[in-house]
């Protein structure tokens, strides 16, 4: 609770440099996936959640109400906002004598405050990546450092999350294709998005849709090849390359059906034998398929949970 206090004080100082209506009408309600969030300006401030409700022993949208219409009392506070605002941006060293800057201005002397524009991002965003390097599961490693970057702008209205943004993450799990057809597995965790003026966030996030031919996806996992598939080939190789034994199969079929009927039924049942015998031992021999992930691959990450970006000139208007 207490992080989560100081997370919102922060939000609130940068609003506060940042927005050009500091009035109590700049404090604005609305909603992303049915949940409130509060502005200051058009600039984010925080996420009522339930949780926070619950404790408070009501609803997040009456919650909301509550803490809107606190933060409106504080800012009709002409005098004061103005001075707490100067002590923020640096812009004075003198602050009201006995006003609520005062107080704040002696607990965090010498506090800088980043101007940047505050962009909330909602959860289920999908973003356009492209892969910076290759990956392979015949080398990869669990704990490698993946990184990719957004392939195209992302808009959020009128904002947008500029196209060159670095996603980073890291390998979860990484296996080789084995004997038997054992496809590779690759497991890939971003959690940190960079904007182009160099301001990091942590987010939770994965990966959805398709990848790229030869790779399947199965939940948070990224595959080789199937085994389905390496039977299927693996059985129309065995009834091709398989001859000699077919051959045979069918000859004992013919010698032991003594009849033509039998004879056709006899050979049906070598042929099924001597086939058999090529599928299982392509399938025993066969290497599974690696996942592999060239430089420049296109993914798409979606977000698990909202996330702030502390963004530059590039996003202007309001959120």
């Amino acid at each position: 609770a207490e992080q989560r206090a100081q997370i919102i004080q922060r939000n609130l100082d940068n609003a506060l440099v940042a927005s050009t209506d500091k009035s109590p009408a700049a404090v604005g309600l609305t909603y992303v996936k049915g949940a409130p969030v509060i502005t200051l300006g058009g600039y984010y401030i925080a996420t009522v959640d339930a949780n926070s409700a619950r404790v408070a022993r009501t609803t997040p949208a009456l919650l909301a109400e509550k803490w809107a219409n606190n933060l409106r009392r504080a800012l009709a506070d002409e005098s004061s906002t103005r001075a707490y605002v100067a002590h923020l941006s640096g812009e004075s060293g003198e602050v009201a004598s006995g006003s609520a800057a005062a107080a704040a201005a002696q607990e965090q002397p010498g506090r800088t405050y980043n101007k940047a524009r505050l962009v909330y991002v909602p959860a289920g965003m999908v973003l356009p990546l492209t892969l910076t390097s290759s990956i392979t599961t015949e080398v990869a490693r669990a704990g490698d450092r993946v990184e990719a970057k957004v392939s195209e702008d992302v808009s959020l209205g009128d904002t947008y999350i500029p196209k060159g943004t670095l996603v980073t993450g890291h390998i979860t799990e990484a296996k080789a294709g084995d004997k038997m057809a054992k496809s590779g597995v690759l497991g890939i965790k971003f959690n940190k998005i960079k904007t182009p003026d160099g301001t990091e966030s942590p987010i939770t996030a994965r990966l959805i849709g398709e990848v790229s031919k030869g790779v399947a996806r199965e939940s948070d996992l990224l595959k080789g090849e199937s085994t389905e598939t390496k039977l299927k080939q693996a059985a129309i190789r065995g009834a091709i390359g398989a001859g000699g034994g077919a051959l045979v199969g069918t000859a004992i079929g013919a010698i032991a059906g003594r009849s033509g009927g039998a004879v056709g039924r006899g050979a049906l049942a070598g042929l099924a034998i001597g086939a058999g015998l090529g599928v299982a031992e392509s399938f025993l021999l066969r290497k599974g398929k690696d996942v592999v992930l060239s430089s420049g691959q296109a993914l798409k990450l979606q977000l698990d949970s909202p996330v702030t970006l502390a963004t530059g000139n590039y996003v202007t208007g309001s959120l």
